[in-house]
C-alpha cells in the first residue's frame, strides 16, 4: 500500500486575506518502535518459562513421623554432598499420624526414584556406633537420599527413615541372612568380624511368618565377601560369654565393640586348603546363627544315632546336653532323662537318651547306612565289654557326664534291641560303689558284738595291771637289776685284762703277714727251680696257702675279741 502523492497547490499570485493552508497527514508503515520492549521482554519470559519447565525435575512426597529441622523453600535433599533437590512444603496428613513432605527434584532423578531408593533426615545422633551429623549443627538439617539402583518400580511416595541406612547401596559387598531362635542382643549396626577384623554388620531383623524364628539381614563388605562360602559357620559373639563344664570354667570375649553392641563372628572350614573348591556362597544365601562358637564347631557334625543306658543310681548333675565321652574324647550328648518307677517292685530306674555321634568315632559311613552300621559296631563293642558309666566331669559344680569304656571283666552282656532305641549296658557308678560298700561296712559293723568285745578288752586290762602289780613280778625286777651290774662288772675286769691278749693276737697276724710276703718273695725268685722241681714248688704253694688262711683266721678272731671281749671267759656264742 502505497501513500498518496501530496498536490501542491497552484502557483497564483498571492491574494490577501486568504485562509492558511491545511496539514498533510503521512501514513508509516507497520507497528511502532514502542511494541518492541513487551514483544522482547514477552519472548525472553517464555524462553525463560520454558527452560524452567524443561529443567525442573519431577515432584514426590516423602512421609516422616516429624519435621524437625525443615523447612521449606531451604531444606535441600542431597546426595553425596550435592543438592536434588528442595522441599516445597510440609503438610500434616489428613489423620494427623505423621507429615508430608513435598520435594520438587532436579532433573534427571526420575530414574532413580523407586521402591529401593531411601530418605532420611540428617541431624547431629550419637549412638553406640558412634557420632554422626555433626555438620548439620553449622548447616541445618538436610534430607539424606540413597538412590535405588539396579532397576525396581518407580515412585513418587516415599516413606522416609528415622535413621540412616547402614549399608548404601553403592557400598561393594552381598548381602546375606541369618536364622536364629533368639536375637541374643543383636541389633542393627552390631558388628561381624572375620578372625577380629570386623568385616561386616547387621543390617536388621525381622520375625518369621510364624513368629517361631528371626532372620537378620546381614552384609560382608567387599573382598571380604569371597570368604563366605557354603560350609561357613555364623555364631552369637555377643557380651562376655562365660560356661563351666567339664573342662572347667571359659571365658570368651571377642571384642570390646561386640561387648556393648553385639556381634556376630564366622569361620570357613577348609578356607584355602585343598579341598576348597572356590565356590563362594550366593547372595541372599540363609546360614543359620549357633549360639556360640563351640556349637558352631560341633555343627560339622550332622549324623547322630539315638542310644538309650539304664541307670540304677542318682543322676544328679545330669541334664540334657551334658557330654558323653569315650575315654575323654566327646561323642555325642544327653538328649533326655526320665524316671521309670515298677509299680508292682517298687524298683525305680532313670532311662537316659543319648545320642552318638559316630563321626566323631573316624567312622565314615554312608548317609543312607550309618544308623544300621553304627548298631552293629556298637553291639561288637559291647560284647568286648563297652558299657556306660557316670562320672563327675567337673568337682566345682558336680556335673555329672557319661562316659564310655571298656570293662573287660564285666559280665558278658549284648546290645539290646526291641525298644524304641538298642540299650546300652551300663556299670555302677564309681562313687556309688564306694557307697554301697561304706554302707556294708557299717551294716557288717552294726552287727558285730562291739560290747562283748569291751567287756573283754576290759577284764584283760584289769587282769594284766593285777599281774604287773603282783609281789612275784616286783622280785623278779630286782634280781634282773643284780644280774645286770654282776654283768657290767665283768665287761670292766674284761676291758682292763683282755687289752693285752688282744694286742698280742693282732701282733701275730702281723708276724703272719710277713711271714707270707716273705715266702711270695722266695718263690718268685726259685721260679726256674719250680719248673724243674714241681713237686717242691707244690708243697710251697701249699705251704703259702695255709699260712695266708691262718692269718686271715688270727684277723678275724682279733675283730670279734674286740667287739666282744666277754668271749675270754664265756667263749663264742653260736
Amino acid at each position: 500500500m502505497t501513500e498518496p502523492a501530496m498536490t501542491e497547490p497552484a502557483m497564483t499570485e498571492p491574494r490577501p486575506n486568504t485562509e492558511p493552508a491545511s496539514p498533510v497527514i503521512r501514513r508509516r508503515r507497520g507497528l511502532p518502535l514502542v511494541w518492541l520492549v513487551p514483544l522482547v521482554a514477552a519472548l525472553v519470559g517464555g524462553w525463560l518459562a520454558w527452560k524452567t519447565l524443561n529443567e525442573r525435575g519431577p515432584t514426590i512426597t516423602i512421609t516422616f513421623d516429624t519435621a524437625e529441622g525443615l523447612e521449606p523453600g531451604k531444606t535441600r535433599v542431597r546426595y553425596r554432598d550435592v543438592d536434588v533437590g528442595t522441599v516445597q512444603g510440609v503438610a500434616v496428613s489428613p489423620d494427623l499420624s505423621n507429615v508430608i513432605v513435598t520435594v520438587r527434584m532436579v532433573k534427571g532423578a526420575a530414574s532413580y526414584l523407586n521402591d529401593r531408593t531411601n530418605f532420611w533426615v540428617v541431624k547431629p545422633r550419637l549412638g553406640f556406633g558412634g557420632v554422626s551429623g555433626l555438620s548439620t549443627l553449622v548447616s541445618g538439617a538436610y534430607i539424606g537420599m540413597d538412590p535405588g539402583t539396579g532397576g525396581g518400580q518407580a515412585l513418587t511416595a516415599f516413606r522416609g527413615l528415622e535413621e540412616p541406612p547402614l549399608i548404601r547401596s553403592s557400598s561393594p559387598g552381598r548381602r546375606f541372612a541369618l536364622r536364629a531362635d533368639r536375637l541374643g542382643g543383636l541389633g542393627p549396626g552390631a558388628p561381624i568380624t572375620y578372625r577380629g577384623i570386623q568385616v561386616g554388620e547387621v543390617v536388621g531383623y525381622e520375625f518369621s511368618q510364624d513368629w517361631q524364628s528371626l532372620t537378620l539381614p546381614v552384609f560382608i563388605h567387599a573382598p571380604y565377601d569371597r570368604i563366605v562360602r557354603p560350609n561357613t559357620r555364623f555364631w552369637n559373639a555377643s557380651g562376655l560369654s562365660v560356661s563351666i563344664g567339664p573342662e572347667g570354667p571359659t571365658v570368651a570375649l571377642e571384642s570390646l565393640q561386640s561387648l556393648v553392641t553385639g556381634g556376630v563372628s564366622f569361620e570357613t572350614p577348609g578356607l584355602g586348603g585343598p579341598s576348597d573348591s572356590g565356590e563362594t556362597a550366593a547372595e541372599g544365601t540363609d546360614f543359620p546363627l549357633y549360639e556360640s562358637r563351640n556349637a558352631a564347631s560341633d555343627a560339622r557334625f550332622t549324623r547322630r544315632v539315638p542310644f538309650l543306658v539304664h541307670f540304677d543310681g542318682s543322676v544328679r548333675g545330669l541334664h540334657p546336653g551334658s557330654a558323653v565321652e569315650f575315654r575323654g574324647i566327646r561323642v555325642g550328648e544327653v538328649t533326655d532323662i526320665r524316671l521309670d518307677v515298677d509299680p508292682v517292685s517298687g524298683e525305680a530306674r532313670i532311662p537316659v537318651t543319648l545320642n552318638i555321634e559316630p563321626e566323631r568315632l573316624g567312622a565314615d559311613l554312608p548317609a543312607s547306612r550309618d544308623t544300621e552300621i553304627a548298631y552293629a559296631r556298637m553291639k561288637t563293642l559291647v560284647e568286648q565289654g563297652l558299657r556306660a558309666q557316670l562320672r563327675t566331669g567337673n568337682l566345682l559344680t558336680g556335673e555329672l557326664i557319661v562316659t564310655l569304656d571298656l570293662f573287660p571283666n564285666a559280665p558278658n552282656e549284648t546290645l539290646i534291641t526291641g525298644g524304641p532305641y538298642p540299650e546300652l549296658p551300663s556299670q555302677p557308678n564309681v562313687l556309688d560303689t564306694a557307697t554301697r560298700t561304706a554302707t556294708d561296712l557299717m551294716n557288717e559293723l552294726a552287727r558285730a558284738p562291739i560290747a562283748e568285745t569291751v567287756t573283754e578288752l576290759r577284764s584283760t586290762i584289769q587282769k594284766a595291771g593285777a599281774l604287773l602289780g603282783s609281789p612275784e613280778v616286783a622280785q623278779s625286777l630286782v634280781s634282773l637289776s643284780r644280774s645286770l651290774a654282776e654283768l657290767e662288772k665283768t665287761t670292766q675286769t674284761l676291758g682292763t685284762e683282755g687289752g693285752p691278749t688282744i694286742r698280742a693276737l693282732r701282733d701275730v697276724a702281723e708276724n703272719t703277714s710277713k711271714l707270707v710276703r716273705q715266702a711270695e718273695q722266695t718263690l718268685s725268685s726259685t721260679d726256674s727251680l719250680v719248673n724243674t722241681t714241681k713237686p717242691v714248688a707244690s708243697d710251697l704253694q701249699g705251704l703259702v696257702r695255709e699260712l695266708t688262711a691262718a692269718a686271715r683266721s688270727i684277723r678275724g678272731l682279733t675283730d670279734y675279741l674286740e667287739r666282744h671281749p666277754e668271749a675270754l671267759i664265756r667263749g663264742k656264742r653260736g
